[in-house]
């Protein structure tokens, strides 16, 4: 009987208490009030008297169930600051939108290739392939395709509409009217969110590089340390100091490449490797295939000269077209540009499985003369 009036006791008390509670509204901070409108100025900033706790509304919440080729209303700095008229027409975010995403079958359908022609690459021109280097050439496909992934990521969050950024974590604890606005999904993109991705899309488009390089000069001590290295400085490297570099645009200094100076060098020196070993693999079958039939065109240039051009394109079109994407159309924020820029990099993809394709066709190569550079890389 007591413990039943203790448990009665217990309940009324508590009642009490979550009474006295739930009076009392959550306290909002002054000047976030004055911000909100008058009805909503004394309801707690979350829960049931507030949307902004709610993971169900989606961007853009203006249209009722959207598909996917619904778009929002463009960002509204693309005509307050930039002043561009019609700047993003949905038909044309739904080709960007539709070229990023081709890219994944494409990567995918490359790694599907060496795959199943694992024996005739290893074997093909002269680079000394085995079974596990073409596996390692499949491991670096996988890391830059999941590596663009970052990016696509970026894009869904910004309903694939490149704009100017502002930067959320530096919003003062008394905000104006107008900084408020100005981390609103519809106004701006997210800098802090663009710079986390850019720091996932440069570490792991520079691990696929380090596999990439290992594949073709095969796993030894320096190859190991190249891709221990790239692990290590990508995830226990300094996040600072930062990459400073601007693009003037329209007489105004907009940020480029916000990644660490420690994963930028990361990803220079694998782009330098990149670039050597896809001479050591296509080289060889490149210049024993030159000029591939077409005398009207290729045949005019050298072997050794087309080879050379033509081993290093894939990745030329790739980086090319990376750094011109986060140089150009990231600064001056025009969706043709975004879209031109990314169908370079397309094309290094196409050329790259074009290569392969190549190595299966000729074959193995009795001898190649490769710069003394690789010959020496290739002896440590």
């Amino acid at each position: 009987m007591n413990i039943v009036g203790s448990f009665f006791t217990f309940a009324v008390l508590a009642g009490h208490q979550a009474s006295s509670f739930t009076s009392r509204p959550m306290l909002v901070h002054s000047s976030l009030a004055s911000l909100l409108p008058r009805t909503t100025r004394n309801a707690p900033l979350f829960g049931d008297g507030n949307d902004m706790d709610r993971a169900d509304i989606i961007y853009p919440n203006d249209v009722k169930h959207p598909w996917e080729w619904q778009r929002a209303a463009p960002k509204t700095s693309l005509k307050k600051d930039l002043q561009q008229e019609n700047p993003a027409p949905s038909w044309l975010i739904n080709i960007i939108e539709l070229a990023h995403w081709v890219s994944f079958p494409i990567g995918f359908k490359i790694a599907a290739y060496l795959f199943t022609n694992a024996s005739a690459i290893a074997a093909a021109g002269n680079w000394g392939g085995s079974p596990i280097q073409v596996f390692l050439l499949m491991l670096s496909l996988f890391n830059m395709v999941f590596g663009g992934g970052m990016a696509t990521f970026m894009h869904i969050y910004e309903e694939w509409v490149i704009a100017p950024f502002k930067n959320l974590l530096v919003l003062p604890s008394n905000p104006t009217a107008e900084q408020v606005d100005a981390i609103r999904t519809k106004n701006y993109n997210n800098a802090w969110l663009r710079a986390v991705a850019y720091q996932m899309l440069i570490m792991f488009e520079s691990l696929g590089m380090s596999f990439f390089t290992m594949g073709a000069f095969g796993v030894k001590a320096w190859t190991k340390v190249l891709v221990g290295g790239t692990v290590l400085i990508s995830l226990l490297g300094p996040k600072e100091p930062r990459f400073k570099f601007y693009r003037t645009v329209d007489g105004v200094k907009r940020p480029v490449l916000p990644v660490s100076l420690s994963l930028l060098v990361v990803l220079g020196v694998n782009v330098v490797f990149q670039l050597l070993a896809s001479i050591k693999i296509f080289y060889p079958v490149f210049k024993t295939g030159w000029p591939f039939g077409n005398t009207l065109f290729l045949g005019k240039i050298p072997a050794a000269l087309g080879a050379l051009v033509a081993s290093i394109l894939p990745t030329a079109l790739q980086g090319v077209g990376g750094a011109l994407e986060g140089y150009i159309a990231e600064s001056s924020f025009k969706q043709w540009h975004h879209l031109g820029t990314f169908m370079i990099l397309l094309a290094g993809f196409l050329f790259l499985g074009s290569a392969y394709s190549q190595m299966v066709a000729i074959g193995p190569v009795p001898t190649a003369v490769l710069p003394s550079v690789l010959t020496w890389i290739d002896r440590l």
